[in-house]
């Protein structure tokens, strides 16, 4: 089929991997089954062929329901999908029937693509097929035009302040800046553990980002297994590890030091929340020979993006804007403040953008060019952005002042006591929640955070419990304790 497409697509990327490294391991699951670039590829296209003779064609919405460690055939599926121009929306199977439900209208999909034994909703009116139904055994390129604007998939925020929200996702946001070596996500070459759970923005990002352009091979394992994580550190002498603040929590609480030589991990690389700086620290002990890198964005802003390494000696910094990256501090109108002065954190980039499918909604973030985040920091003069909170989540100090529950979550993690803390707008006023190794610390923590904190910081509740609510990647699910502590 003749070239014609204006966009670097995730499809040539894997194609110029396939072509220069055929056998080199692209996926490696648990380490116990792997997936190379020249196979990946082969599949894709005899997928594709298969959804083409099954009449999906350049904008359908299909979705890809996967769970476990399905990681093989979701790839597989999630390339093909974008090769034949259609869209992929990402269903997990821990996201329960009637959120499947909800996505499946919401997004108007055509068919479902699932690994087995899962199957789409009784409701679901549309086709339905397992991988091994798609290989039509064909392997002559797919070559669909495709504009920068054309939409890749349709992603899901976190849903931690209300419903997950769609969005967009455009071919040339996926691979905006990735040209034809790819963008080395990672320098070193060792293998790079990546725990994610499939059918989410995470999976996707790991799939058609970082899969195609590290000169890593990713080693995929259970979001729930820390155990095995280190385990697979140790034998494969993984370099990297993209780990979230979830997941970093686990291996904290489960001295994973204690068991394993972790010294092998060079660079840990967070995302998706900010991280306490005890917890930051706490990382560092666990891969001594390792630097922390964070990144900060939202889900509409992508590919702006705030990267940082983490210093012990500058411990509330999100970083400095990467490259092609536009980031500004400003009021309710869009007015800039001045340096050090709190407002709305606001990212821009020249790709094209990613929108949400409420029009209202993708209205609302959007202010001369810029994506409005909703959490509020400021910038020193020297470029470090600071996040003050989540507009979501700030607090009511009284008499007009702001608290961030950011910051009242970072001194409760100094206790040594504290596994899990989270700090919410309660009946009375803020309140902690708190997982503790030891129940009994519960009494120390209101005269621990006096000695850290500022009297108008200082909650008004310290509740202990055995867990707290979480989604699908991890992250505190606050409206639930907001809504559990209406009343207290």
């Amino acid at each position: 089929m003749e070239r014609a497409s204006t966009v670097v697509r995730v499809t040539d990327l894997l194609r110029q991997r396939a072509e220069r490294y055929p056998d080199r391991i692209a996926l490696n699951i648990d380490g116990t089954d792997a997936l190379n670039y020249g196979d990946w590829q082969r599949r894709v296209d005899r997928t594709a062929h298969g959804l083409l003779a099954a009449g999906v064609t350049k904008g359908r919405r299909i979705g890809l329901l996967y769970g476990g460690m399905d990681w093989t055939g979701y790839a597989i599926a999630y390339l093909a999908v974008l090769g034949v121009g259609a869209t992929a929306v990402h269903l997990s199977d821990r996201l329960g029937e009637r959120e499947i439900e909800r996505r499946l209208a919401e997004c108007q999909v055509s068919g479902v693509i699932h690994s087995s034994p899962l199957r789409p909703p009784a409701s679901f009116s549309g086709w339905t097929a397992e991988l091994a139904e798609l290989d039509s055994g064909d392997e002559t390129p797919v070559d669909v035009p495709l504009a920068p604007e054309d939409i890749a998939d349709v992603l899901y925020t976190s849903g931690t302040t209300g419903p997950a929200k769609a969005f967009t996702n455009p071919h040339g946001n996926l691979t905006f800046g990735r040209g034809p070596e790819g963008l080395l996500q990672f320098e070193n070459p060792t293998p790079l553990l990546a725990p994610m759970p499939l059918g989410t923005t995470s999976s996707a990002t790991t799939v058609a980002i970082i899969a195609v352009t590290s000169p890593s091979a990713l080693v995929l394992v259970a979001v729930d297994d820390v155990e095995r994580m280190a385990e697979l550190i140790s034998r494969h002498r993984i370099g990297s590890v993209m780990i979230t603040p979830w997941i970093a929590m686990r291996m904290l609480a489960a001295r994973l030091g204690e068991r394993y030589d972790l010294s092998c991990v060079e660079r840990v690389a967070i995302a998706s929340a900010p991280l306490a700086p005890a917890l930051s620290r706490g990382l560092l002990k666990l891969f001594p020979a390792s630097e922390l890198n964070t990144a900060y964005s939202q889900s509409e802003a992508v590919p702006a993006v705030v990267v940082n390494t983490f210093d012990p000696a500058r411990p509330g910094t999100l970083g400095r804007a990467a490259r092609g990256t536009g980031v500004r501090i400003a009021d309710a109108l869009g007015a800039r403040l001045p340096f050090g002065e709190v407002g709305e954190i606001q990212l821009r980039s020249a790709a094209p953008g990613r929108h949400y499918l409420d029009a209202r909604r993708d209205a609302e973030v959007r202010i001369d060019g810029w994506i409005r985040t909703g959490d509020l920091g400021h910038l020193d003069e020297a470029g470090w952005l600071h996040l003050f909170d989540r507009g979501d989540d700030v607090l009511d100090g009284g008499a007009g002042v702001r608290v961030s529950s950011l910051a009242v979550e970072a001194a409760l993690y100094e206790h040594p006591a504290v596994r899990e803390a989270a700090v919410v707008a309660a009946g009375s006023g803020p309140a902690a929640v708190v997982v503790l190794e030891d129940p009994a610390a519960v009494g120390e923590l209101p005269a621990f955070l006096a000695e850290l904190l500022e009297p108008h910081q200082l909650p008004v509740l310290v509740e202990a419990r055995e867990s707290l609510p979480r989604g699908i990647t991890g992250k505190v699910l606050k409206r639930i304790l907001r809504q559990e502590l209406a009343d207290r």
